[in-house]
Parts: C-alpha cells; structure tokens; sequence
C-alpha cells in the first residue's frame, strides 16, 4: 500500500522535497517522546472512525485518492486559468495532509478505536513534524489549512485550496458510500466491515445509484456468497 504513496511522491520535481516527502512517508514517526505510539501502522489505519474511510487500509486509499485529485485539479487550473501552480507543494501537502492520523487511532477487537489518552489531534502532529523536519512553510500552511474554514490557519493560496477542496470531495463522497454501505448490512443482518474487506464503498454507491436497492441488496449477497433469503417485508 505505502509504494502507491512512493510512487506519487516520485512525480515531485525537487529533489530535496521529494526525498524529505519519501522519507517521511517511510517513517511517519512522531519525534516528540511523549507522544504515545498507539501501534496502528500507516498501511493499516483508517481515515477515521465514523465517517469516511472508517476501514482498514482507508487512509492510504484517501491519501491516494486526495493526492490524484489535486493533481488533476492542478492542472484543470492551469489549463483554464494560465497560472503557474506548485504541482511539488500540492503533491507533498496531498500525501503528508492525514498522515499522522495513527496516533490518534488504537486497534480492537471490534476494528478500530479512538486512543482514549488522545494524543495531540493529527493536524498539529504533522504540522509539528513538518516544522521540525525542516520541510518549506508552503508545505506546512498546505498541511495546517487543510480543513478550510475549520483550520487554524485558513487557506490562502491556489495550492492550499487545491488540496482542501480535493480532501473535502474525497471525504464526503466516501461518507455517502459509507452510508449506504451501512443500510444494506442492516438489510442483511451483517456487519458492515464484512462488506469493506471485498470491496470499495464507493463501488457499492455506484451500484445502488444506477441499479437501486434491490439489486444493490443482491450484488452484496453473492459477492460474500449469502446463502439465506432476504425478506423484503
């Protein structure tokens, strides 16, 4: 999973920040000694608990996603508009924006948690690494306004708001599919983490969208391989 972040991290032109980005990724460690390793790995975590991306591997997913979008946002801009965008800042800010999102996430029996200790939130966690592993303040205010309005520094730049924007879709498109995702395992008396180990949420909206309930409901049987019949009354 991490080599899909390597692997977009590549396309930065600097070098010097495009090793500081791949280092980084290789080694999301907080540096602070007080802050607790809650022992959920990069690869592992989810983007959140109860909102989008609650899964197993969905933070790397929303990286790559929000990464790609920004990119092909970029150069939308680009194209339209004749300005001249930082494609290496929005990349990095893309791929480093969530990254220290494990710290604030422990693994149950259930899935996952929020660390009940609660370290610092993963905004200022990985804006605290970005300042002390000497990445560009470009970067850091990426990083920092990435929440747009609800950041403690609003964005103020064409690359700041590229990736806002890019997270802000790939987060509430993802919530809806959740949504769904949600309601048919209760249609069919399953946990919805059954659903999320074969397929994407998005891919299940998708098909509801189209086809409706009804076969939504049947496509999410046979592809767990549901023997029982479902009762539509």
């Amino acid at each position: 999973m991490v080599e899909r972040l390597i692997e977009l991290a590549n396309l930065i032109k600097d070098e010097e920040l495009r090793k500081k980005v791949i280092d980084f990724i290789m080694n999301p460690k907080a540096t602070h000694p007080e802050i607790k390793d809650t022992g959920v790995s990069l690869e592992e975590s989810p983007a959140s608990i109860n909102w989008h991306h609650k899964y197993e591997g969905g933070l790397i997913e929303h990286t790559v996603s929000v990464t790609k979008l920004a990119i092909k946002i970029a150069e939308v801009l680009e194209e339209v508009y004749k300005v001249e965008i930082n494609k290496d800042y929005v990349i990095a800010g893309a791929l480093l924006h969530d990254i220290m999102k494990p710290y604030n996430y422990i693994k149950t029996d259930e899935g996952f948690d929020h660390y009940d200790l609660f370290n610092l939130d993963h905004l200022t966690l990985a804006v605290a690494e970005l300042y002390k592993r000497n990445f560009p303040l470009k970067v850091i205010k990426i990083v920092a306004s990435h929440h747009g309005e609800f950041s403690p520094t609003k964005p103020s730049s064409i690359e700041e708001y590229i990736v806002h924007y890019a997270d802000e879709l790939d987060a509430k498109i993802n919530d809806a599919a959740i949504r769904v995702c949600s309601a048919r395992s209760r249609d069919l008396g399953i946990d919805e983490s059954e659903i999320y180990k074969v397929i994407t949420p998005l891919k299940v909206y998708e098909i509801r969208s189209k086809e409706g309930r009804e076969k939504c409901i049947k496509f999410i049987k046979e592809l767990l391989s549901l023997d029982f019949n479902f009762d539509d009354e």
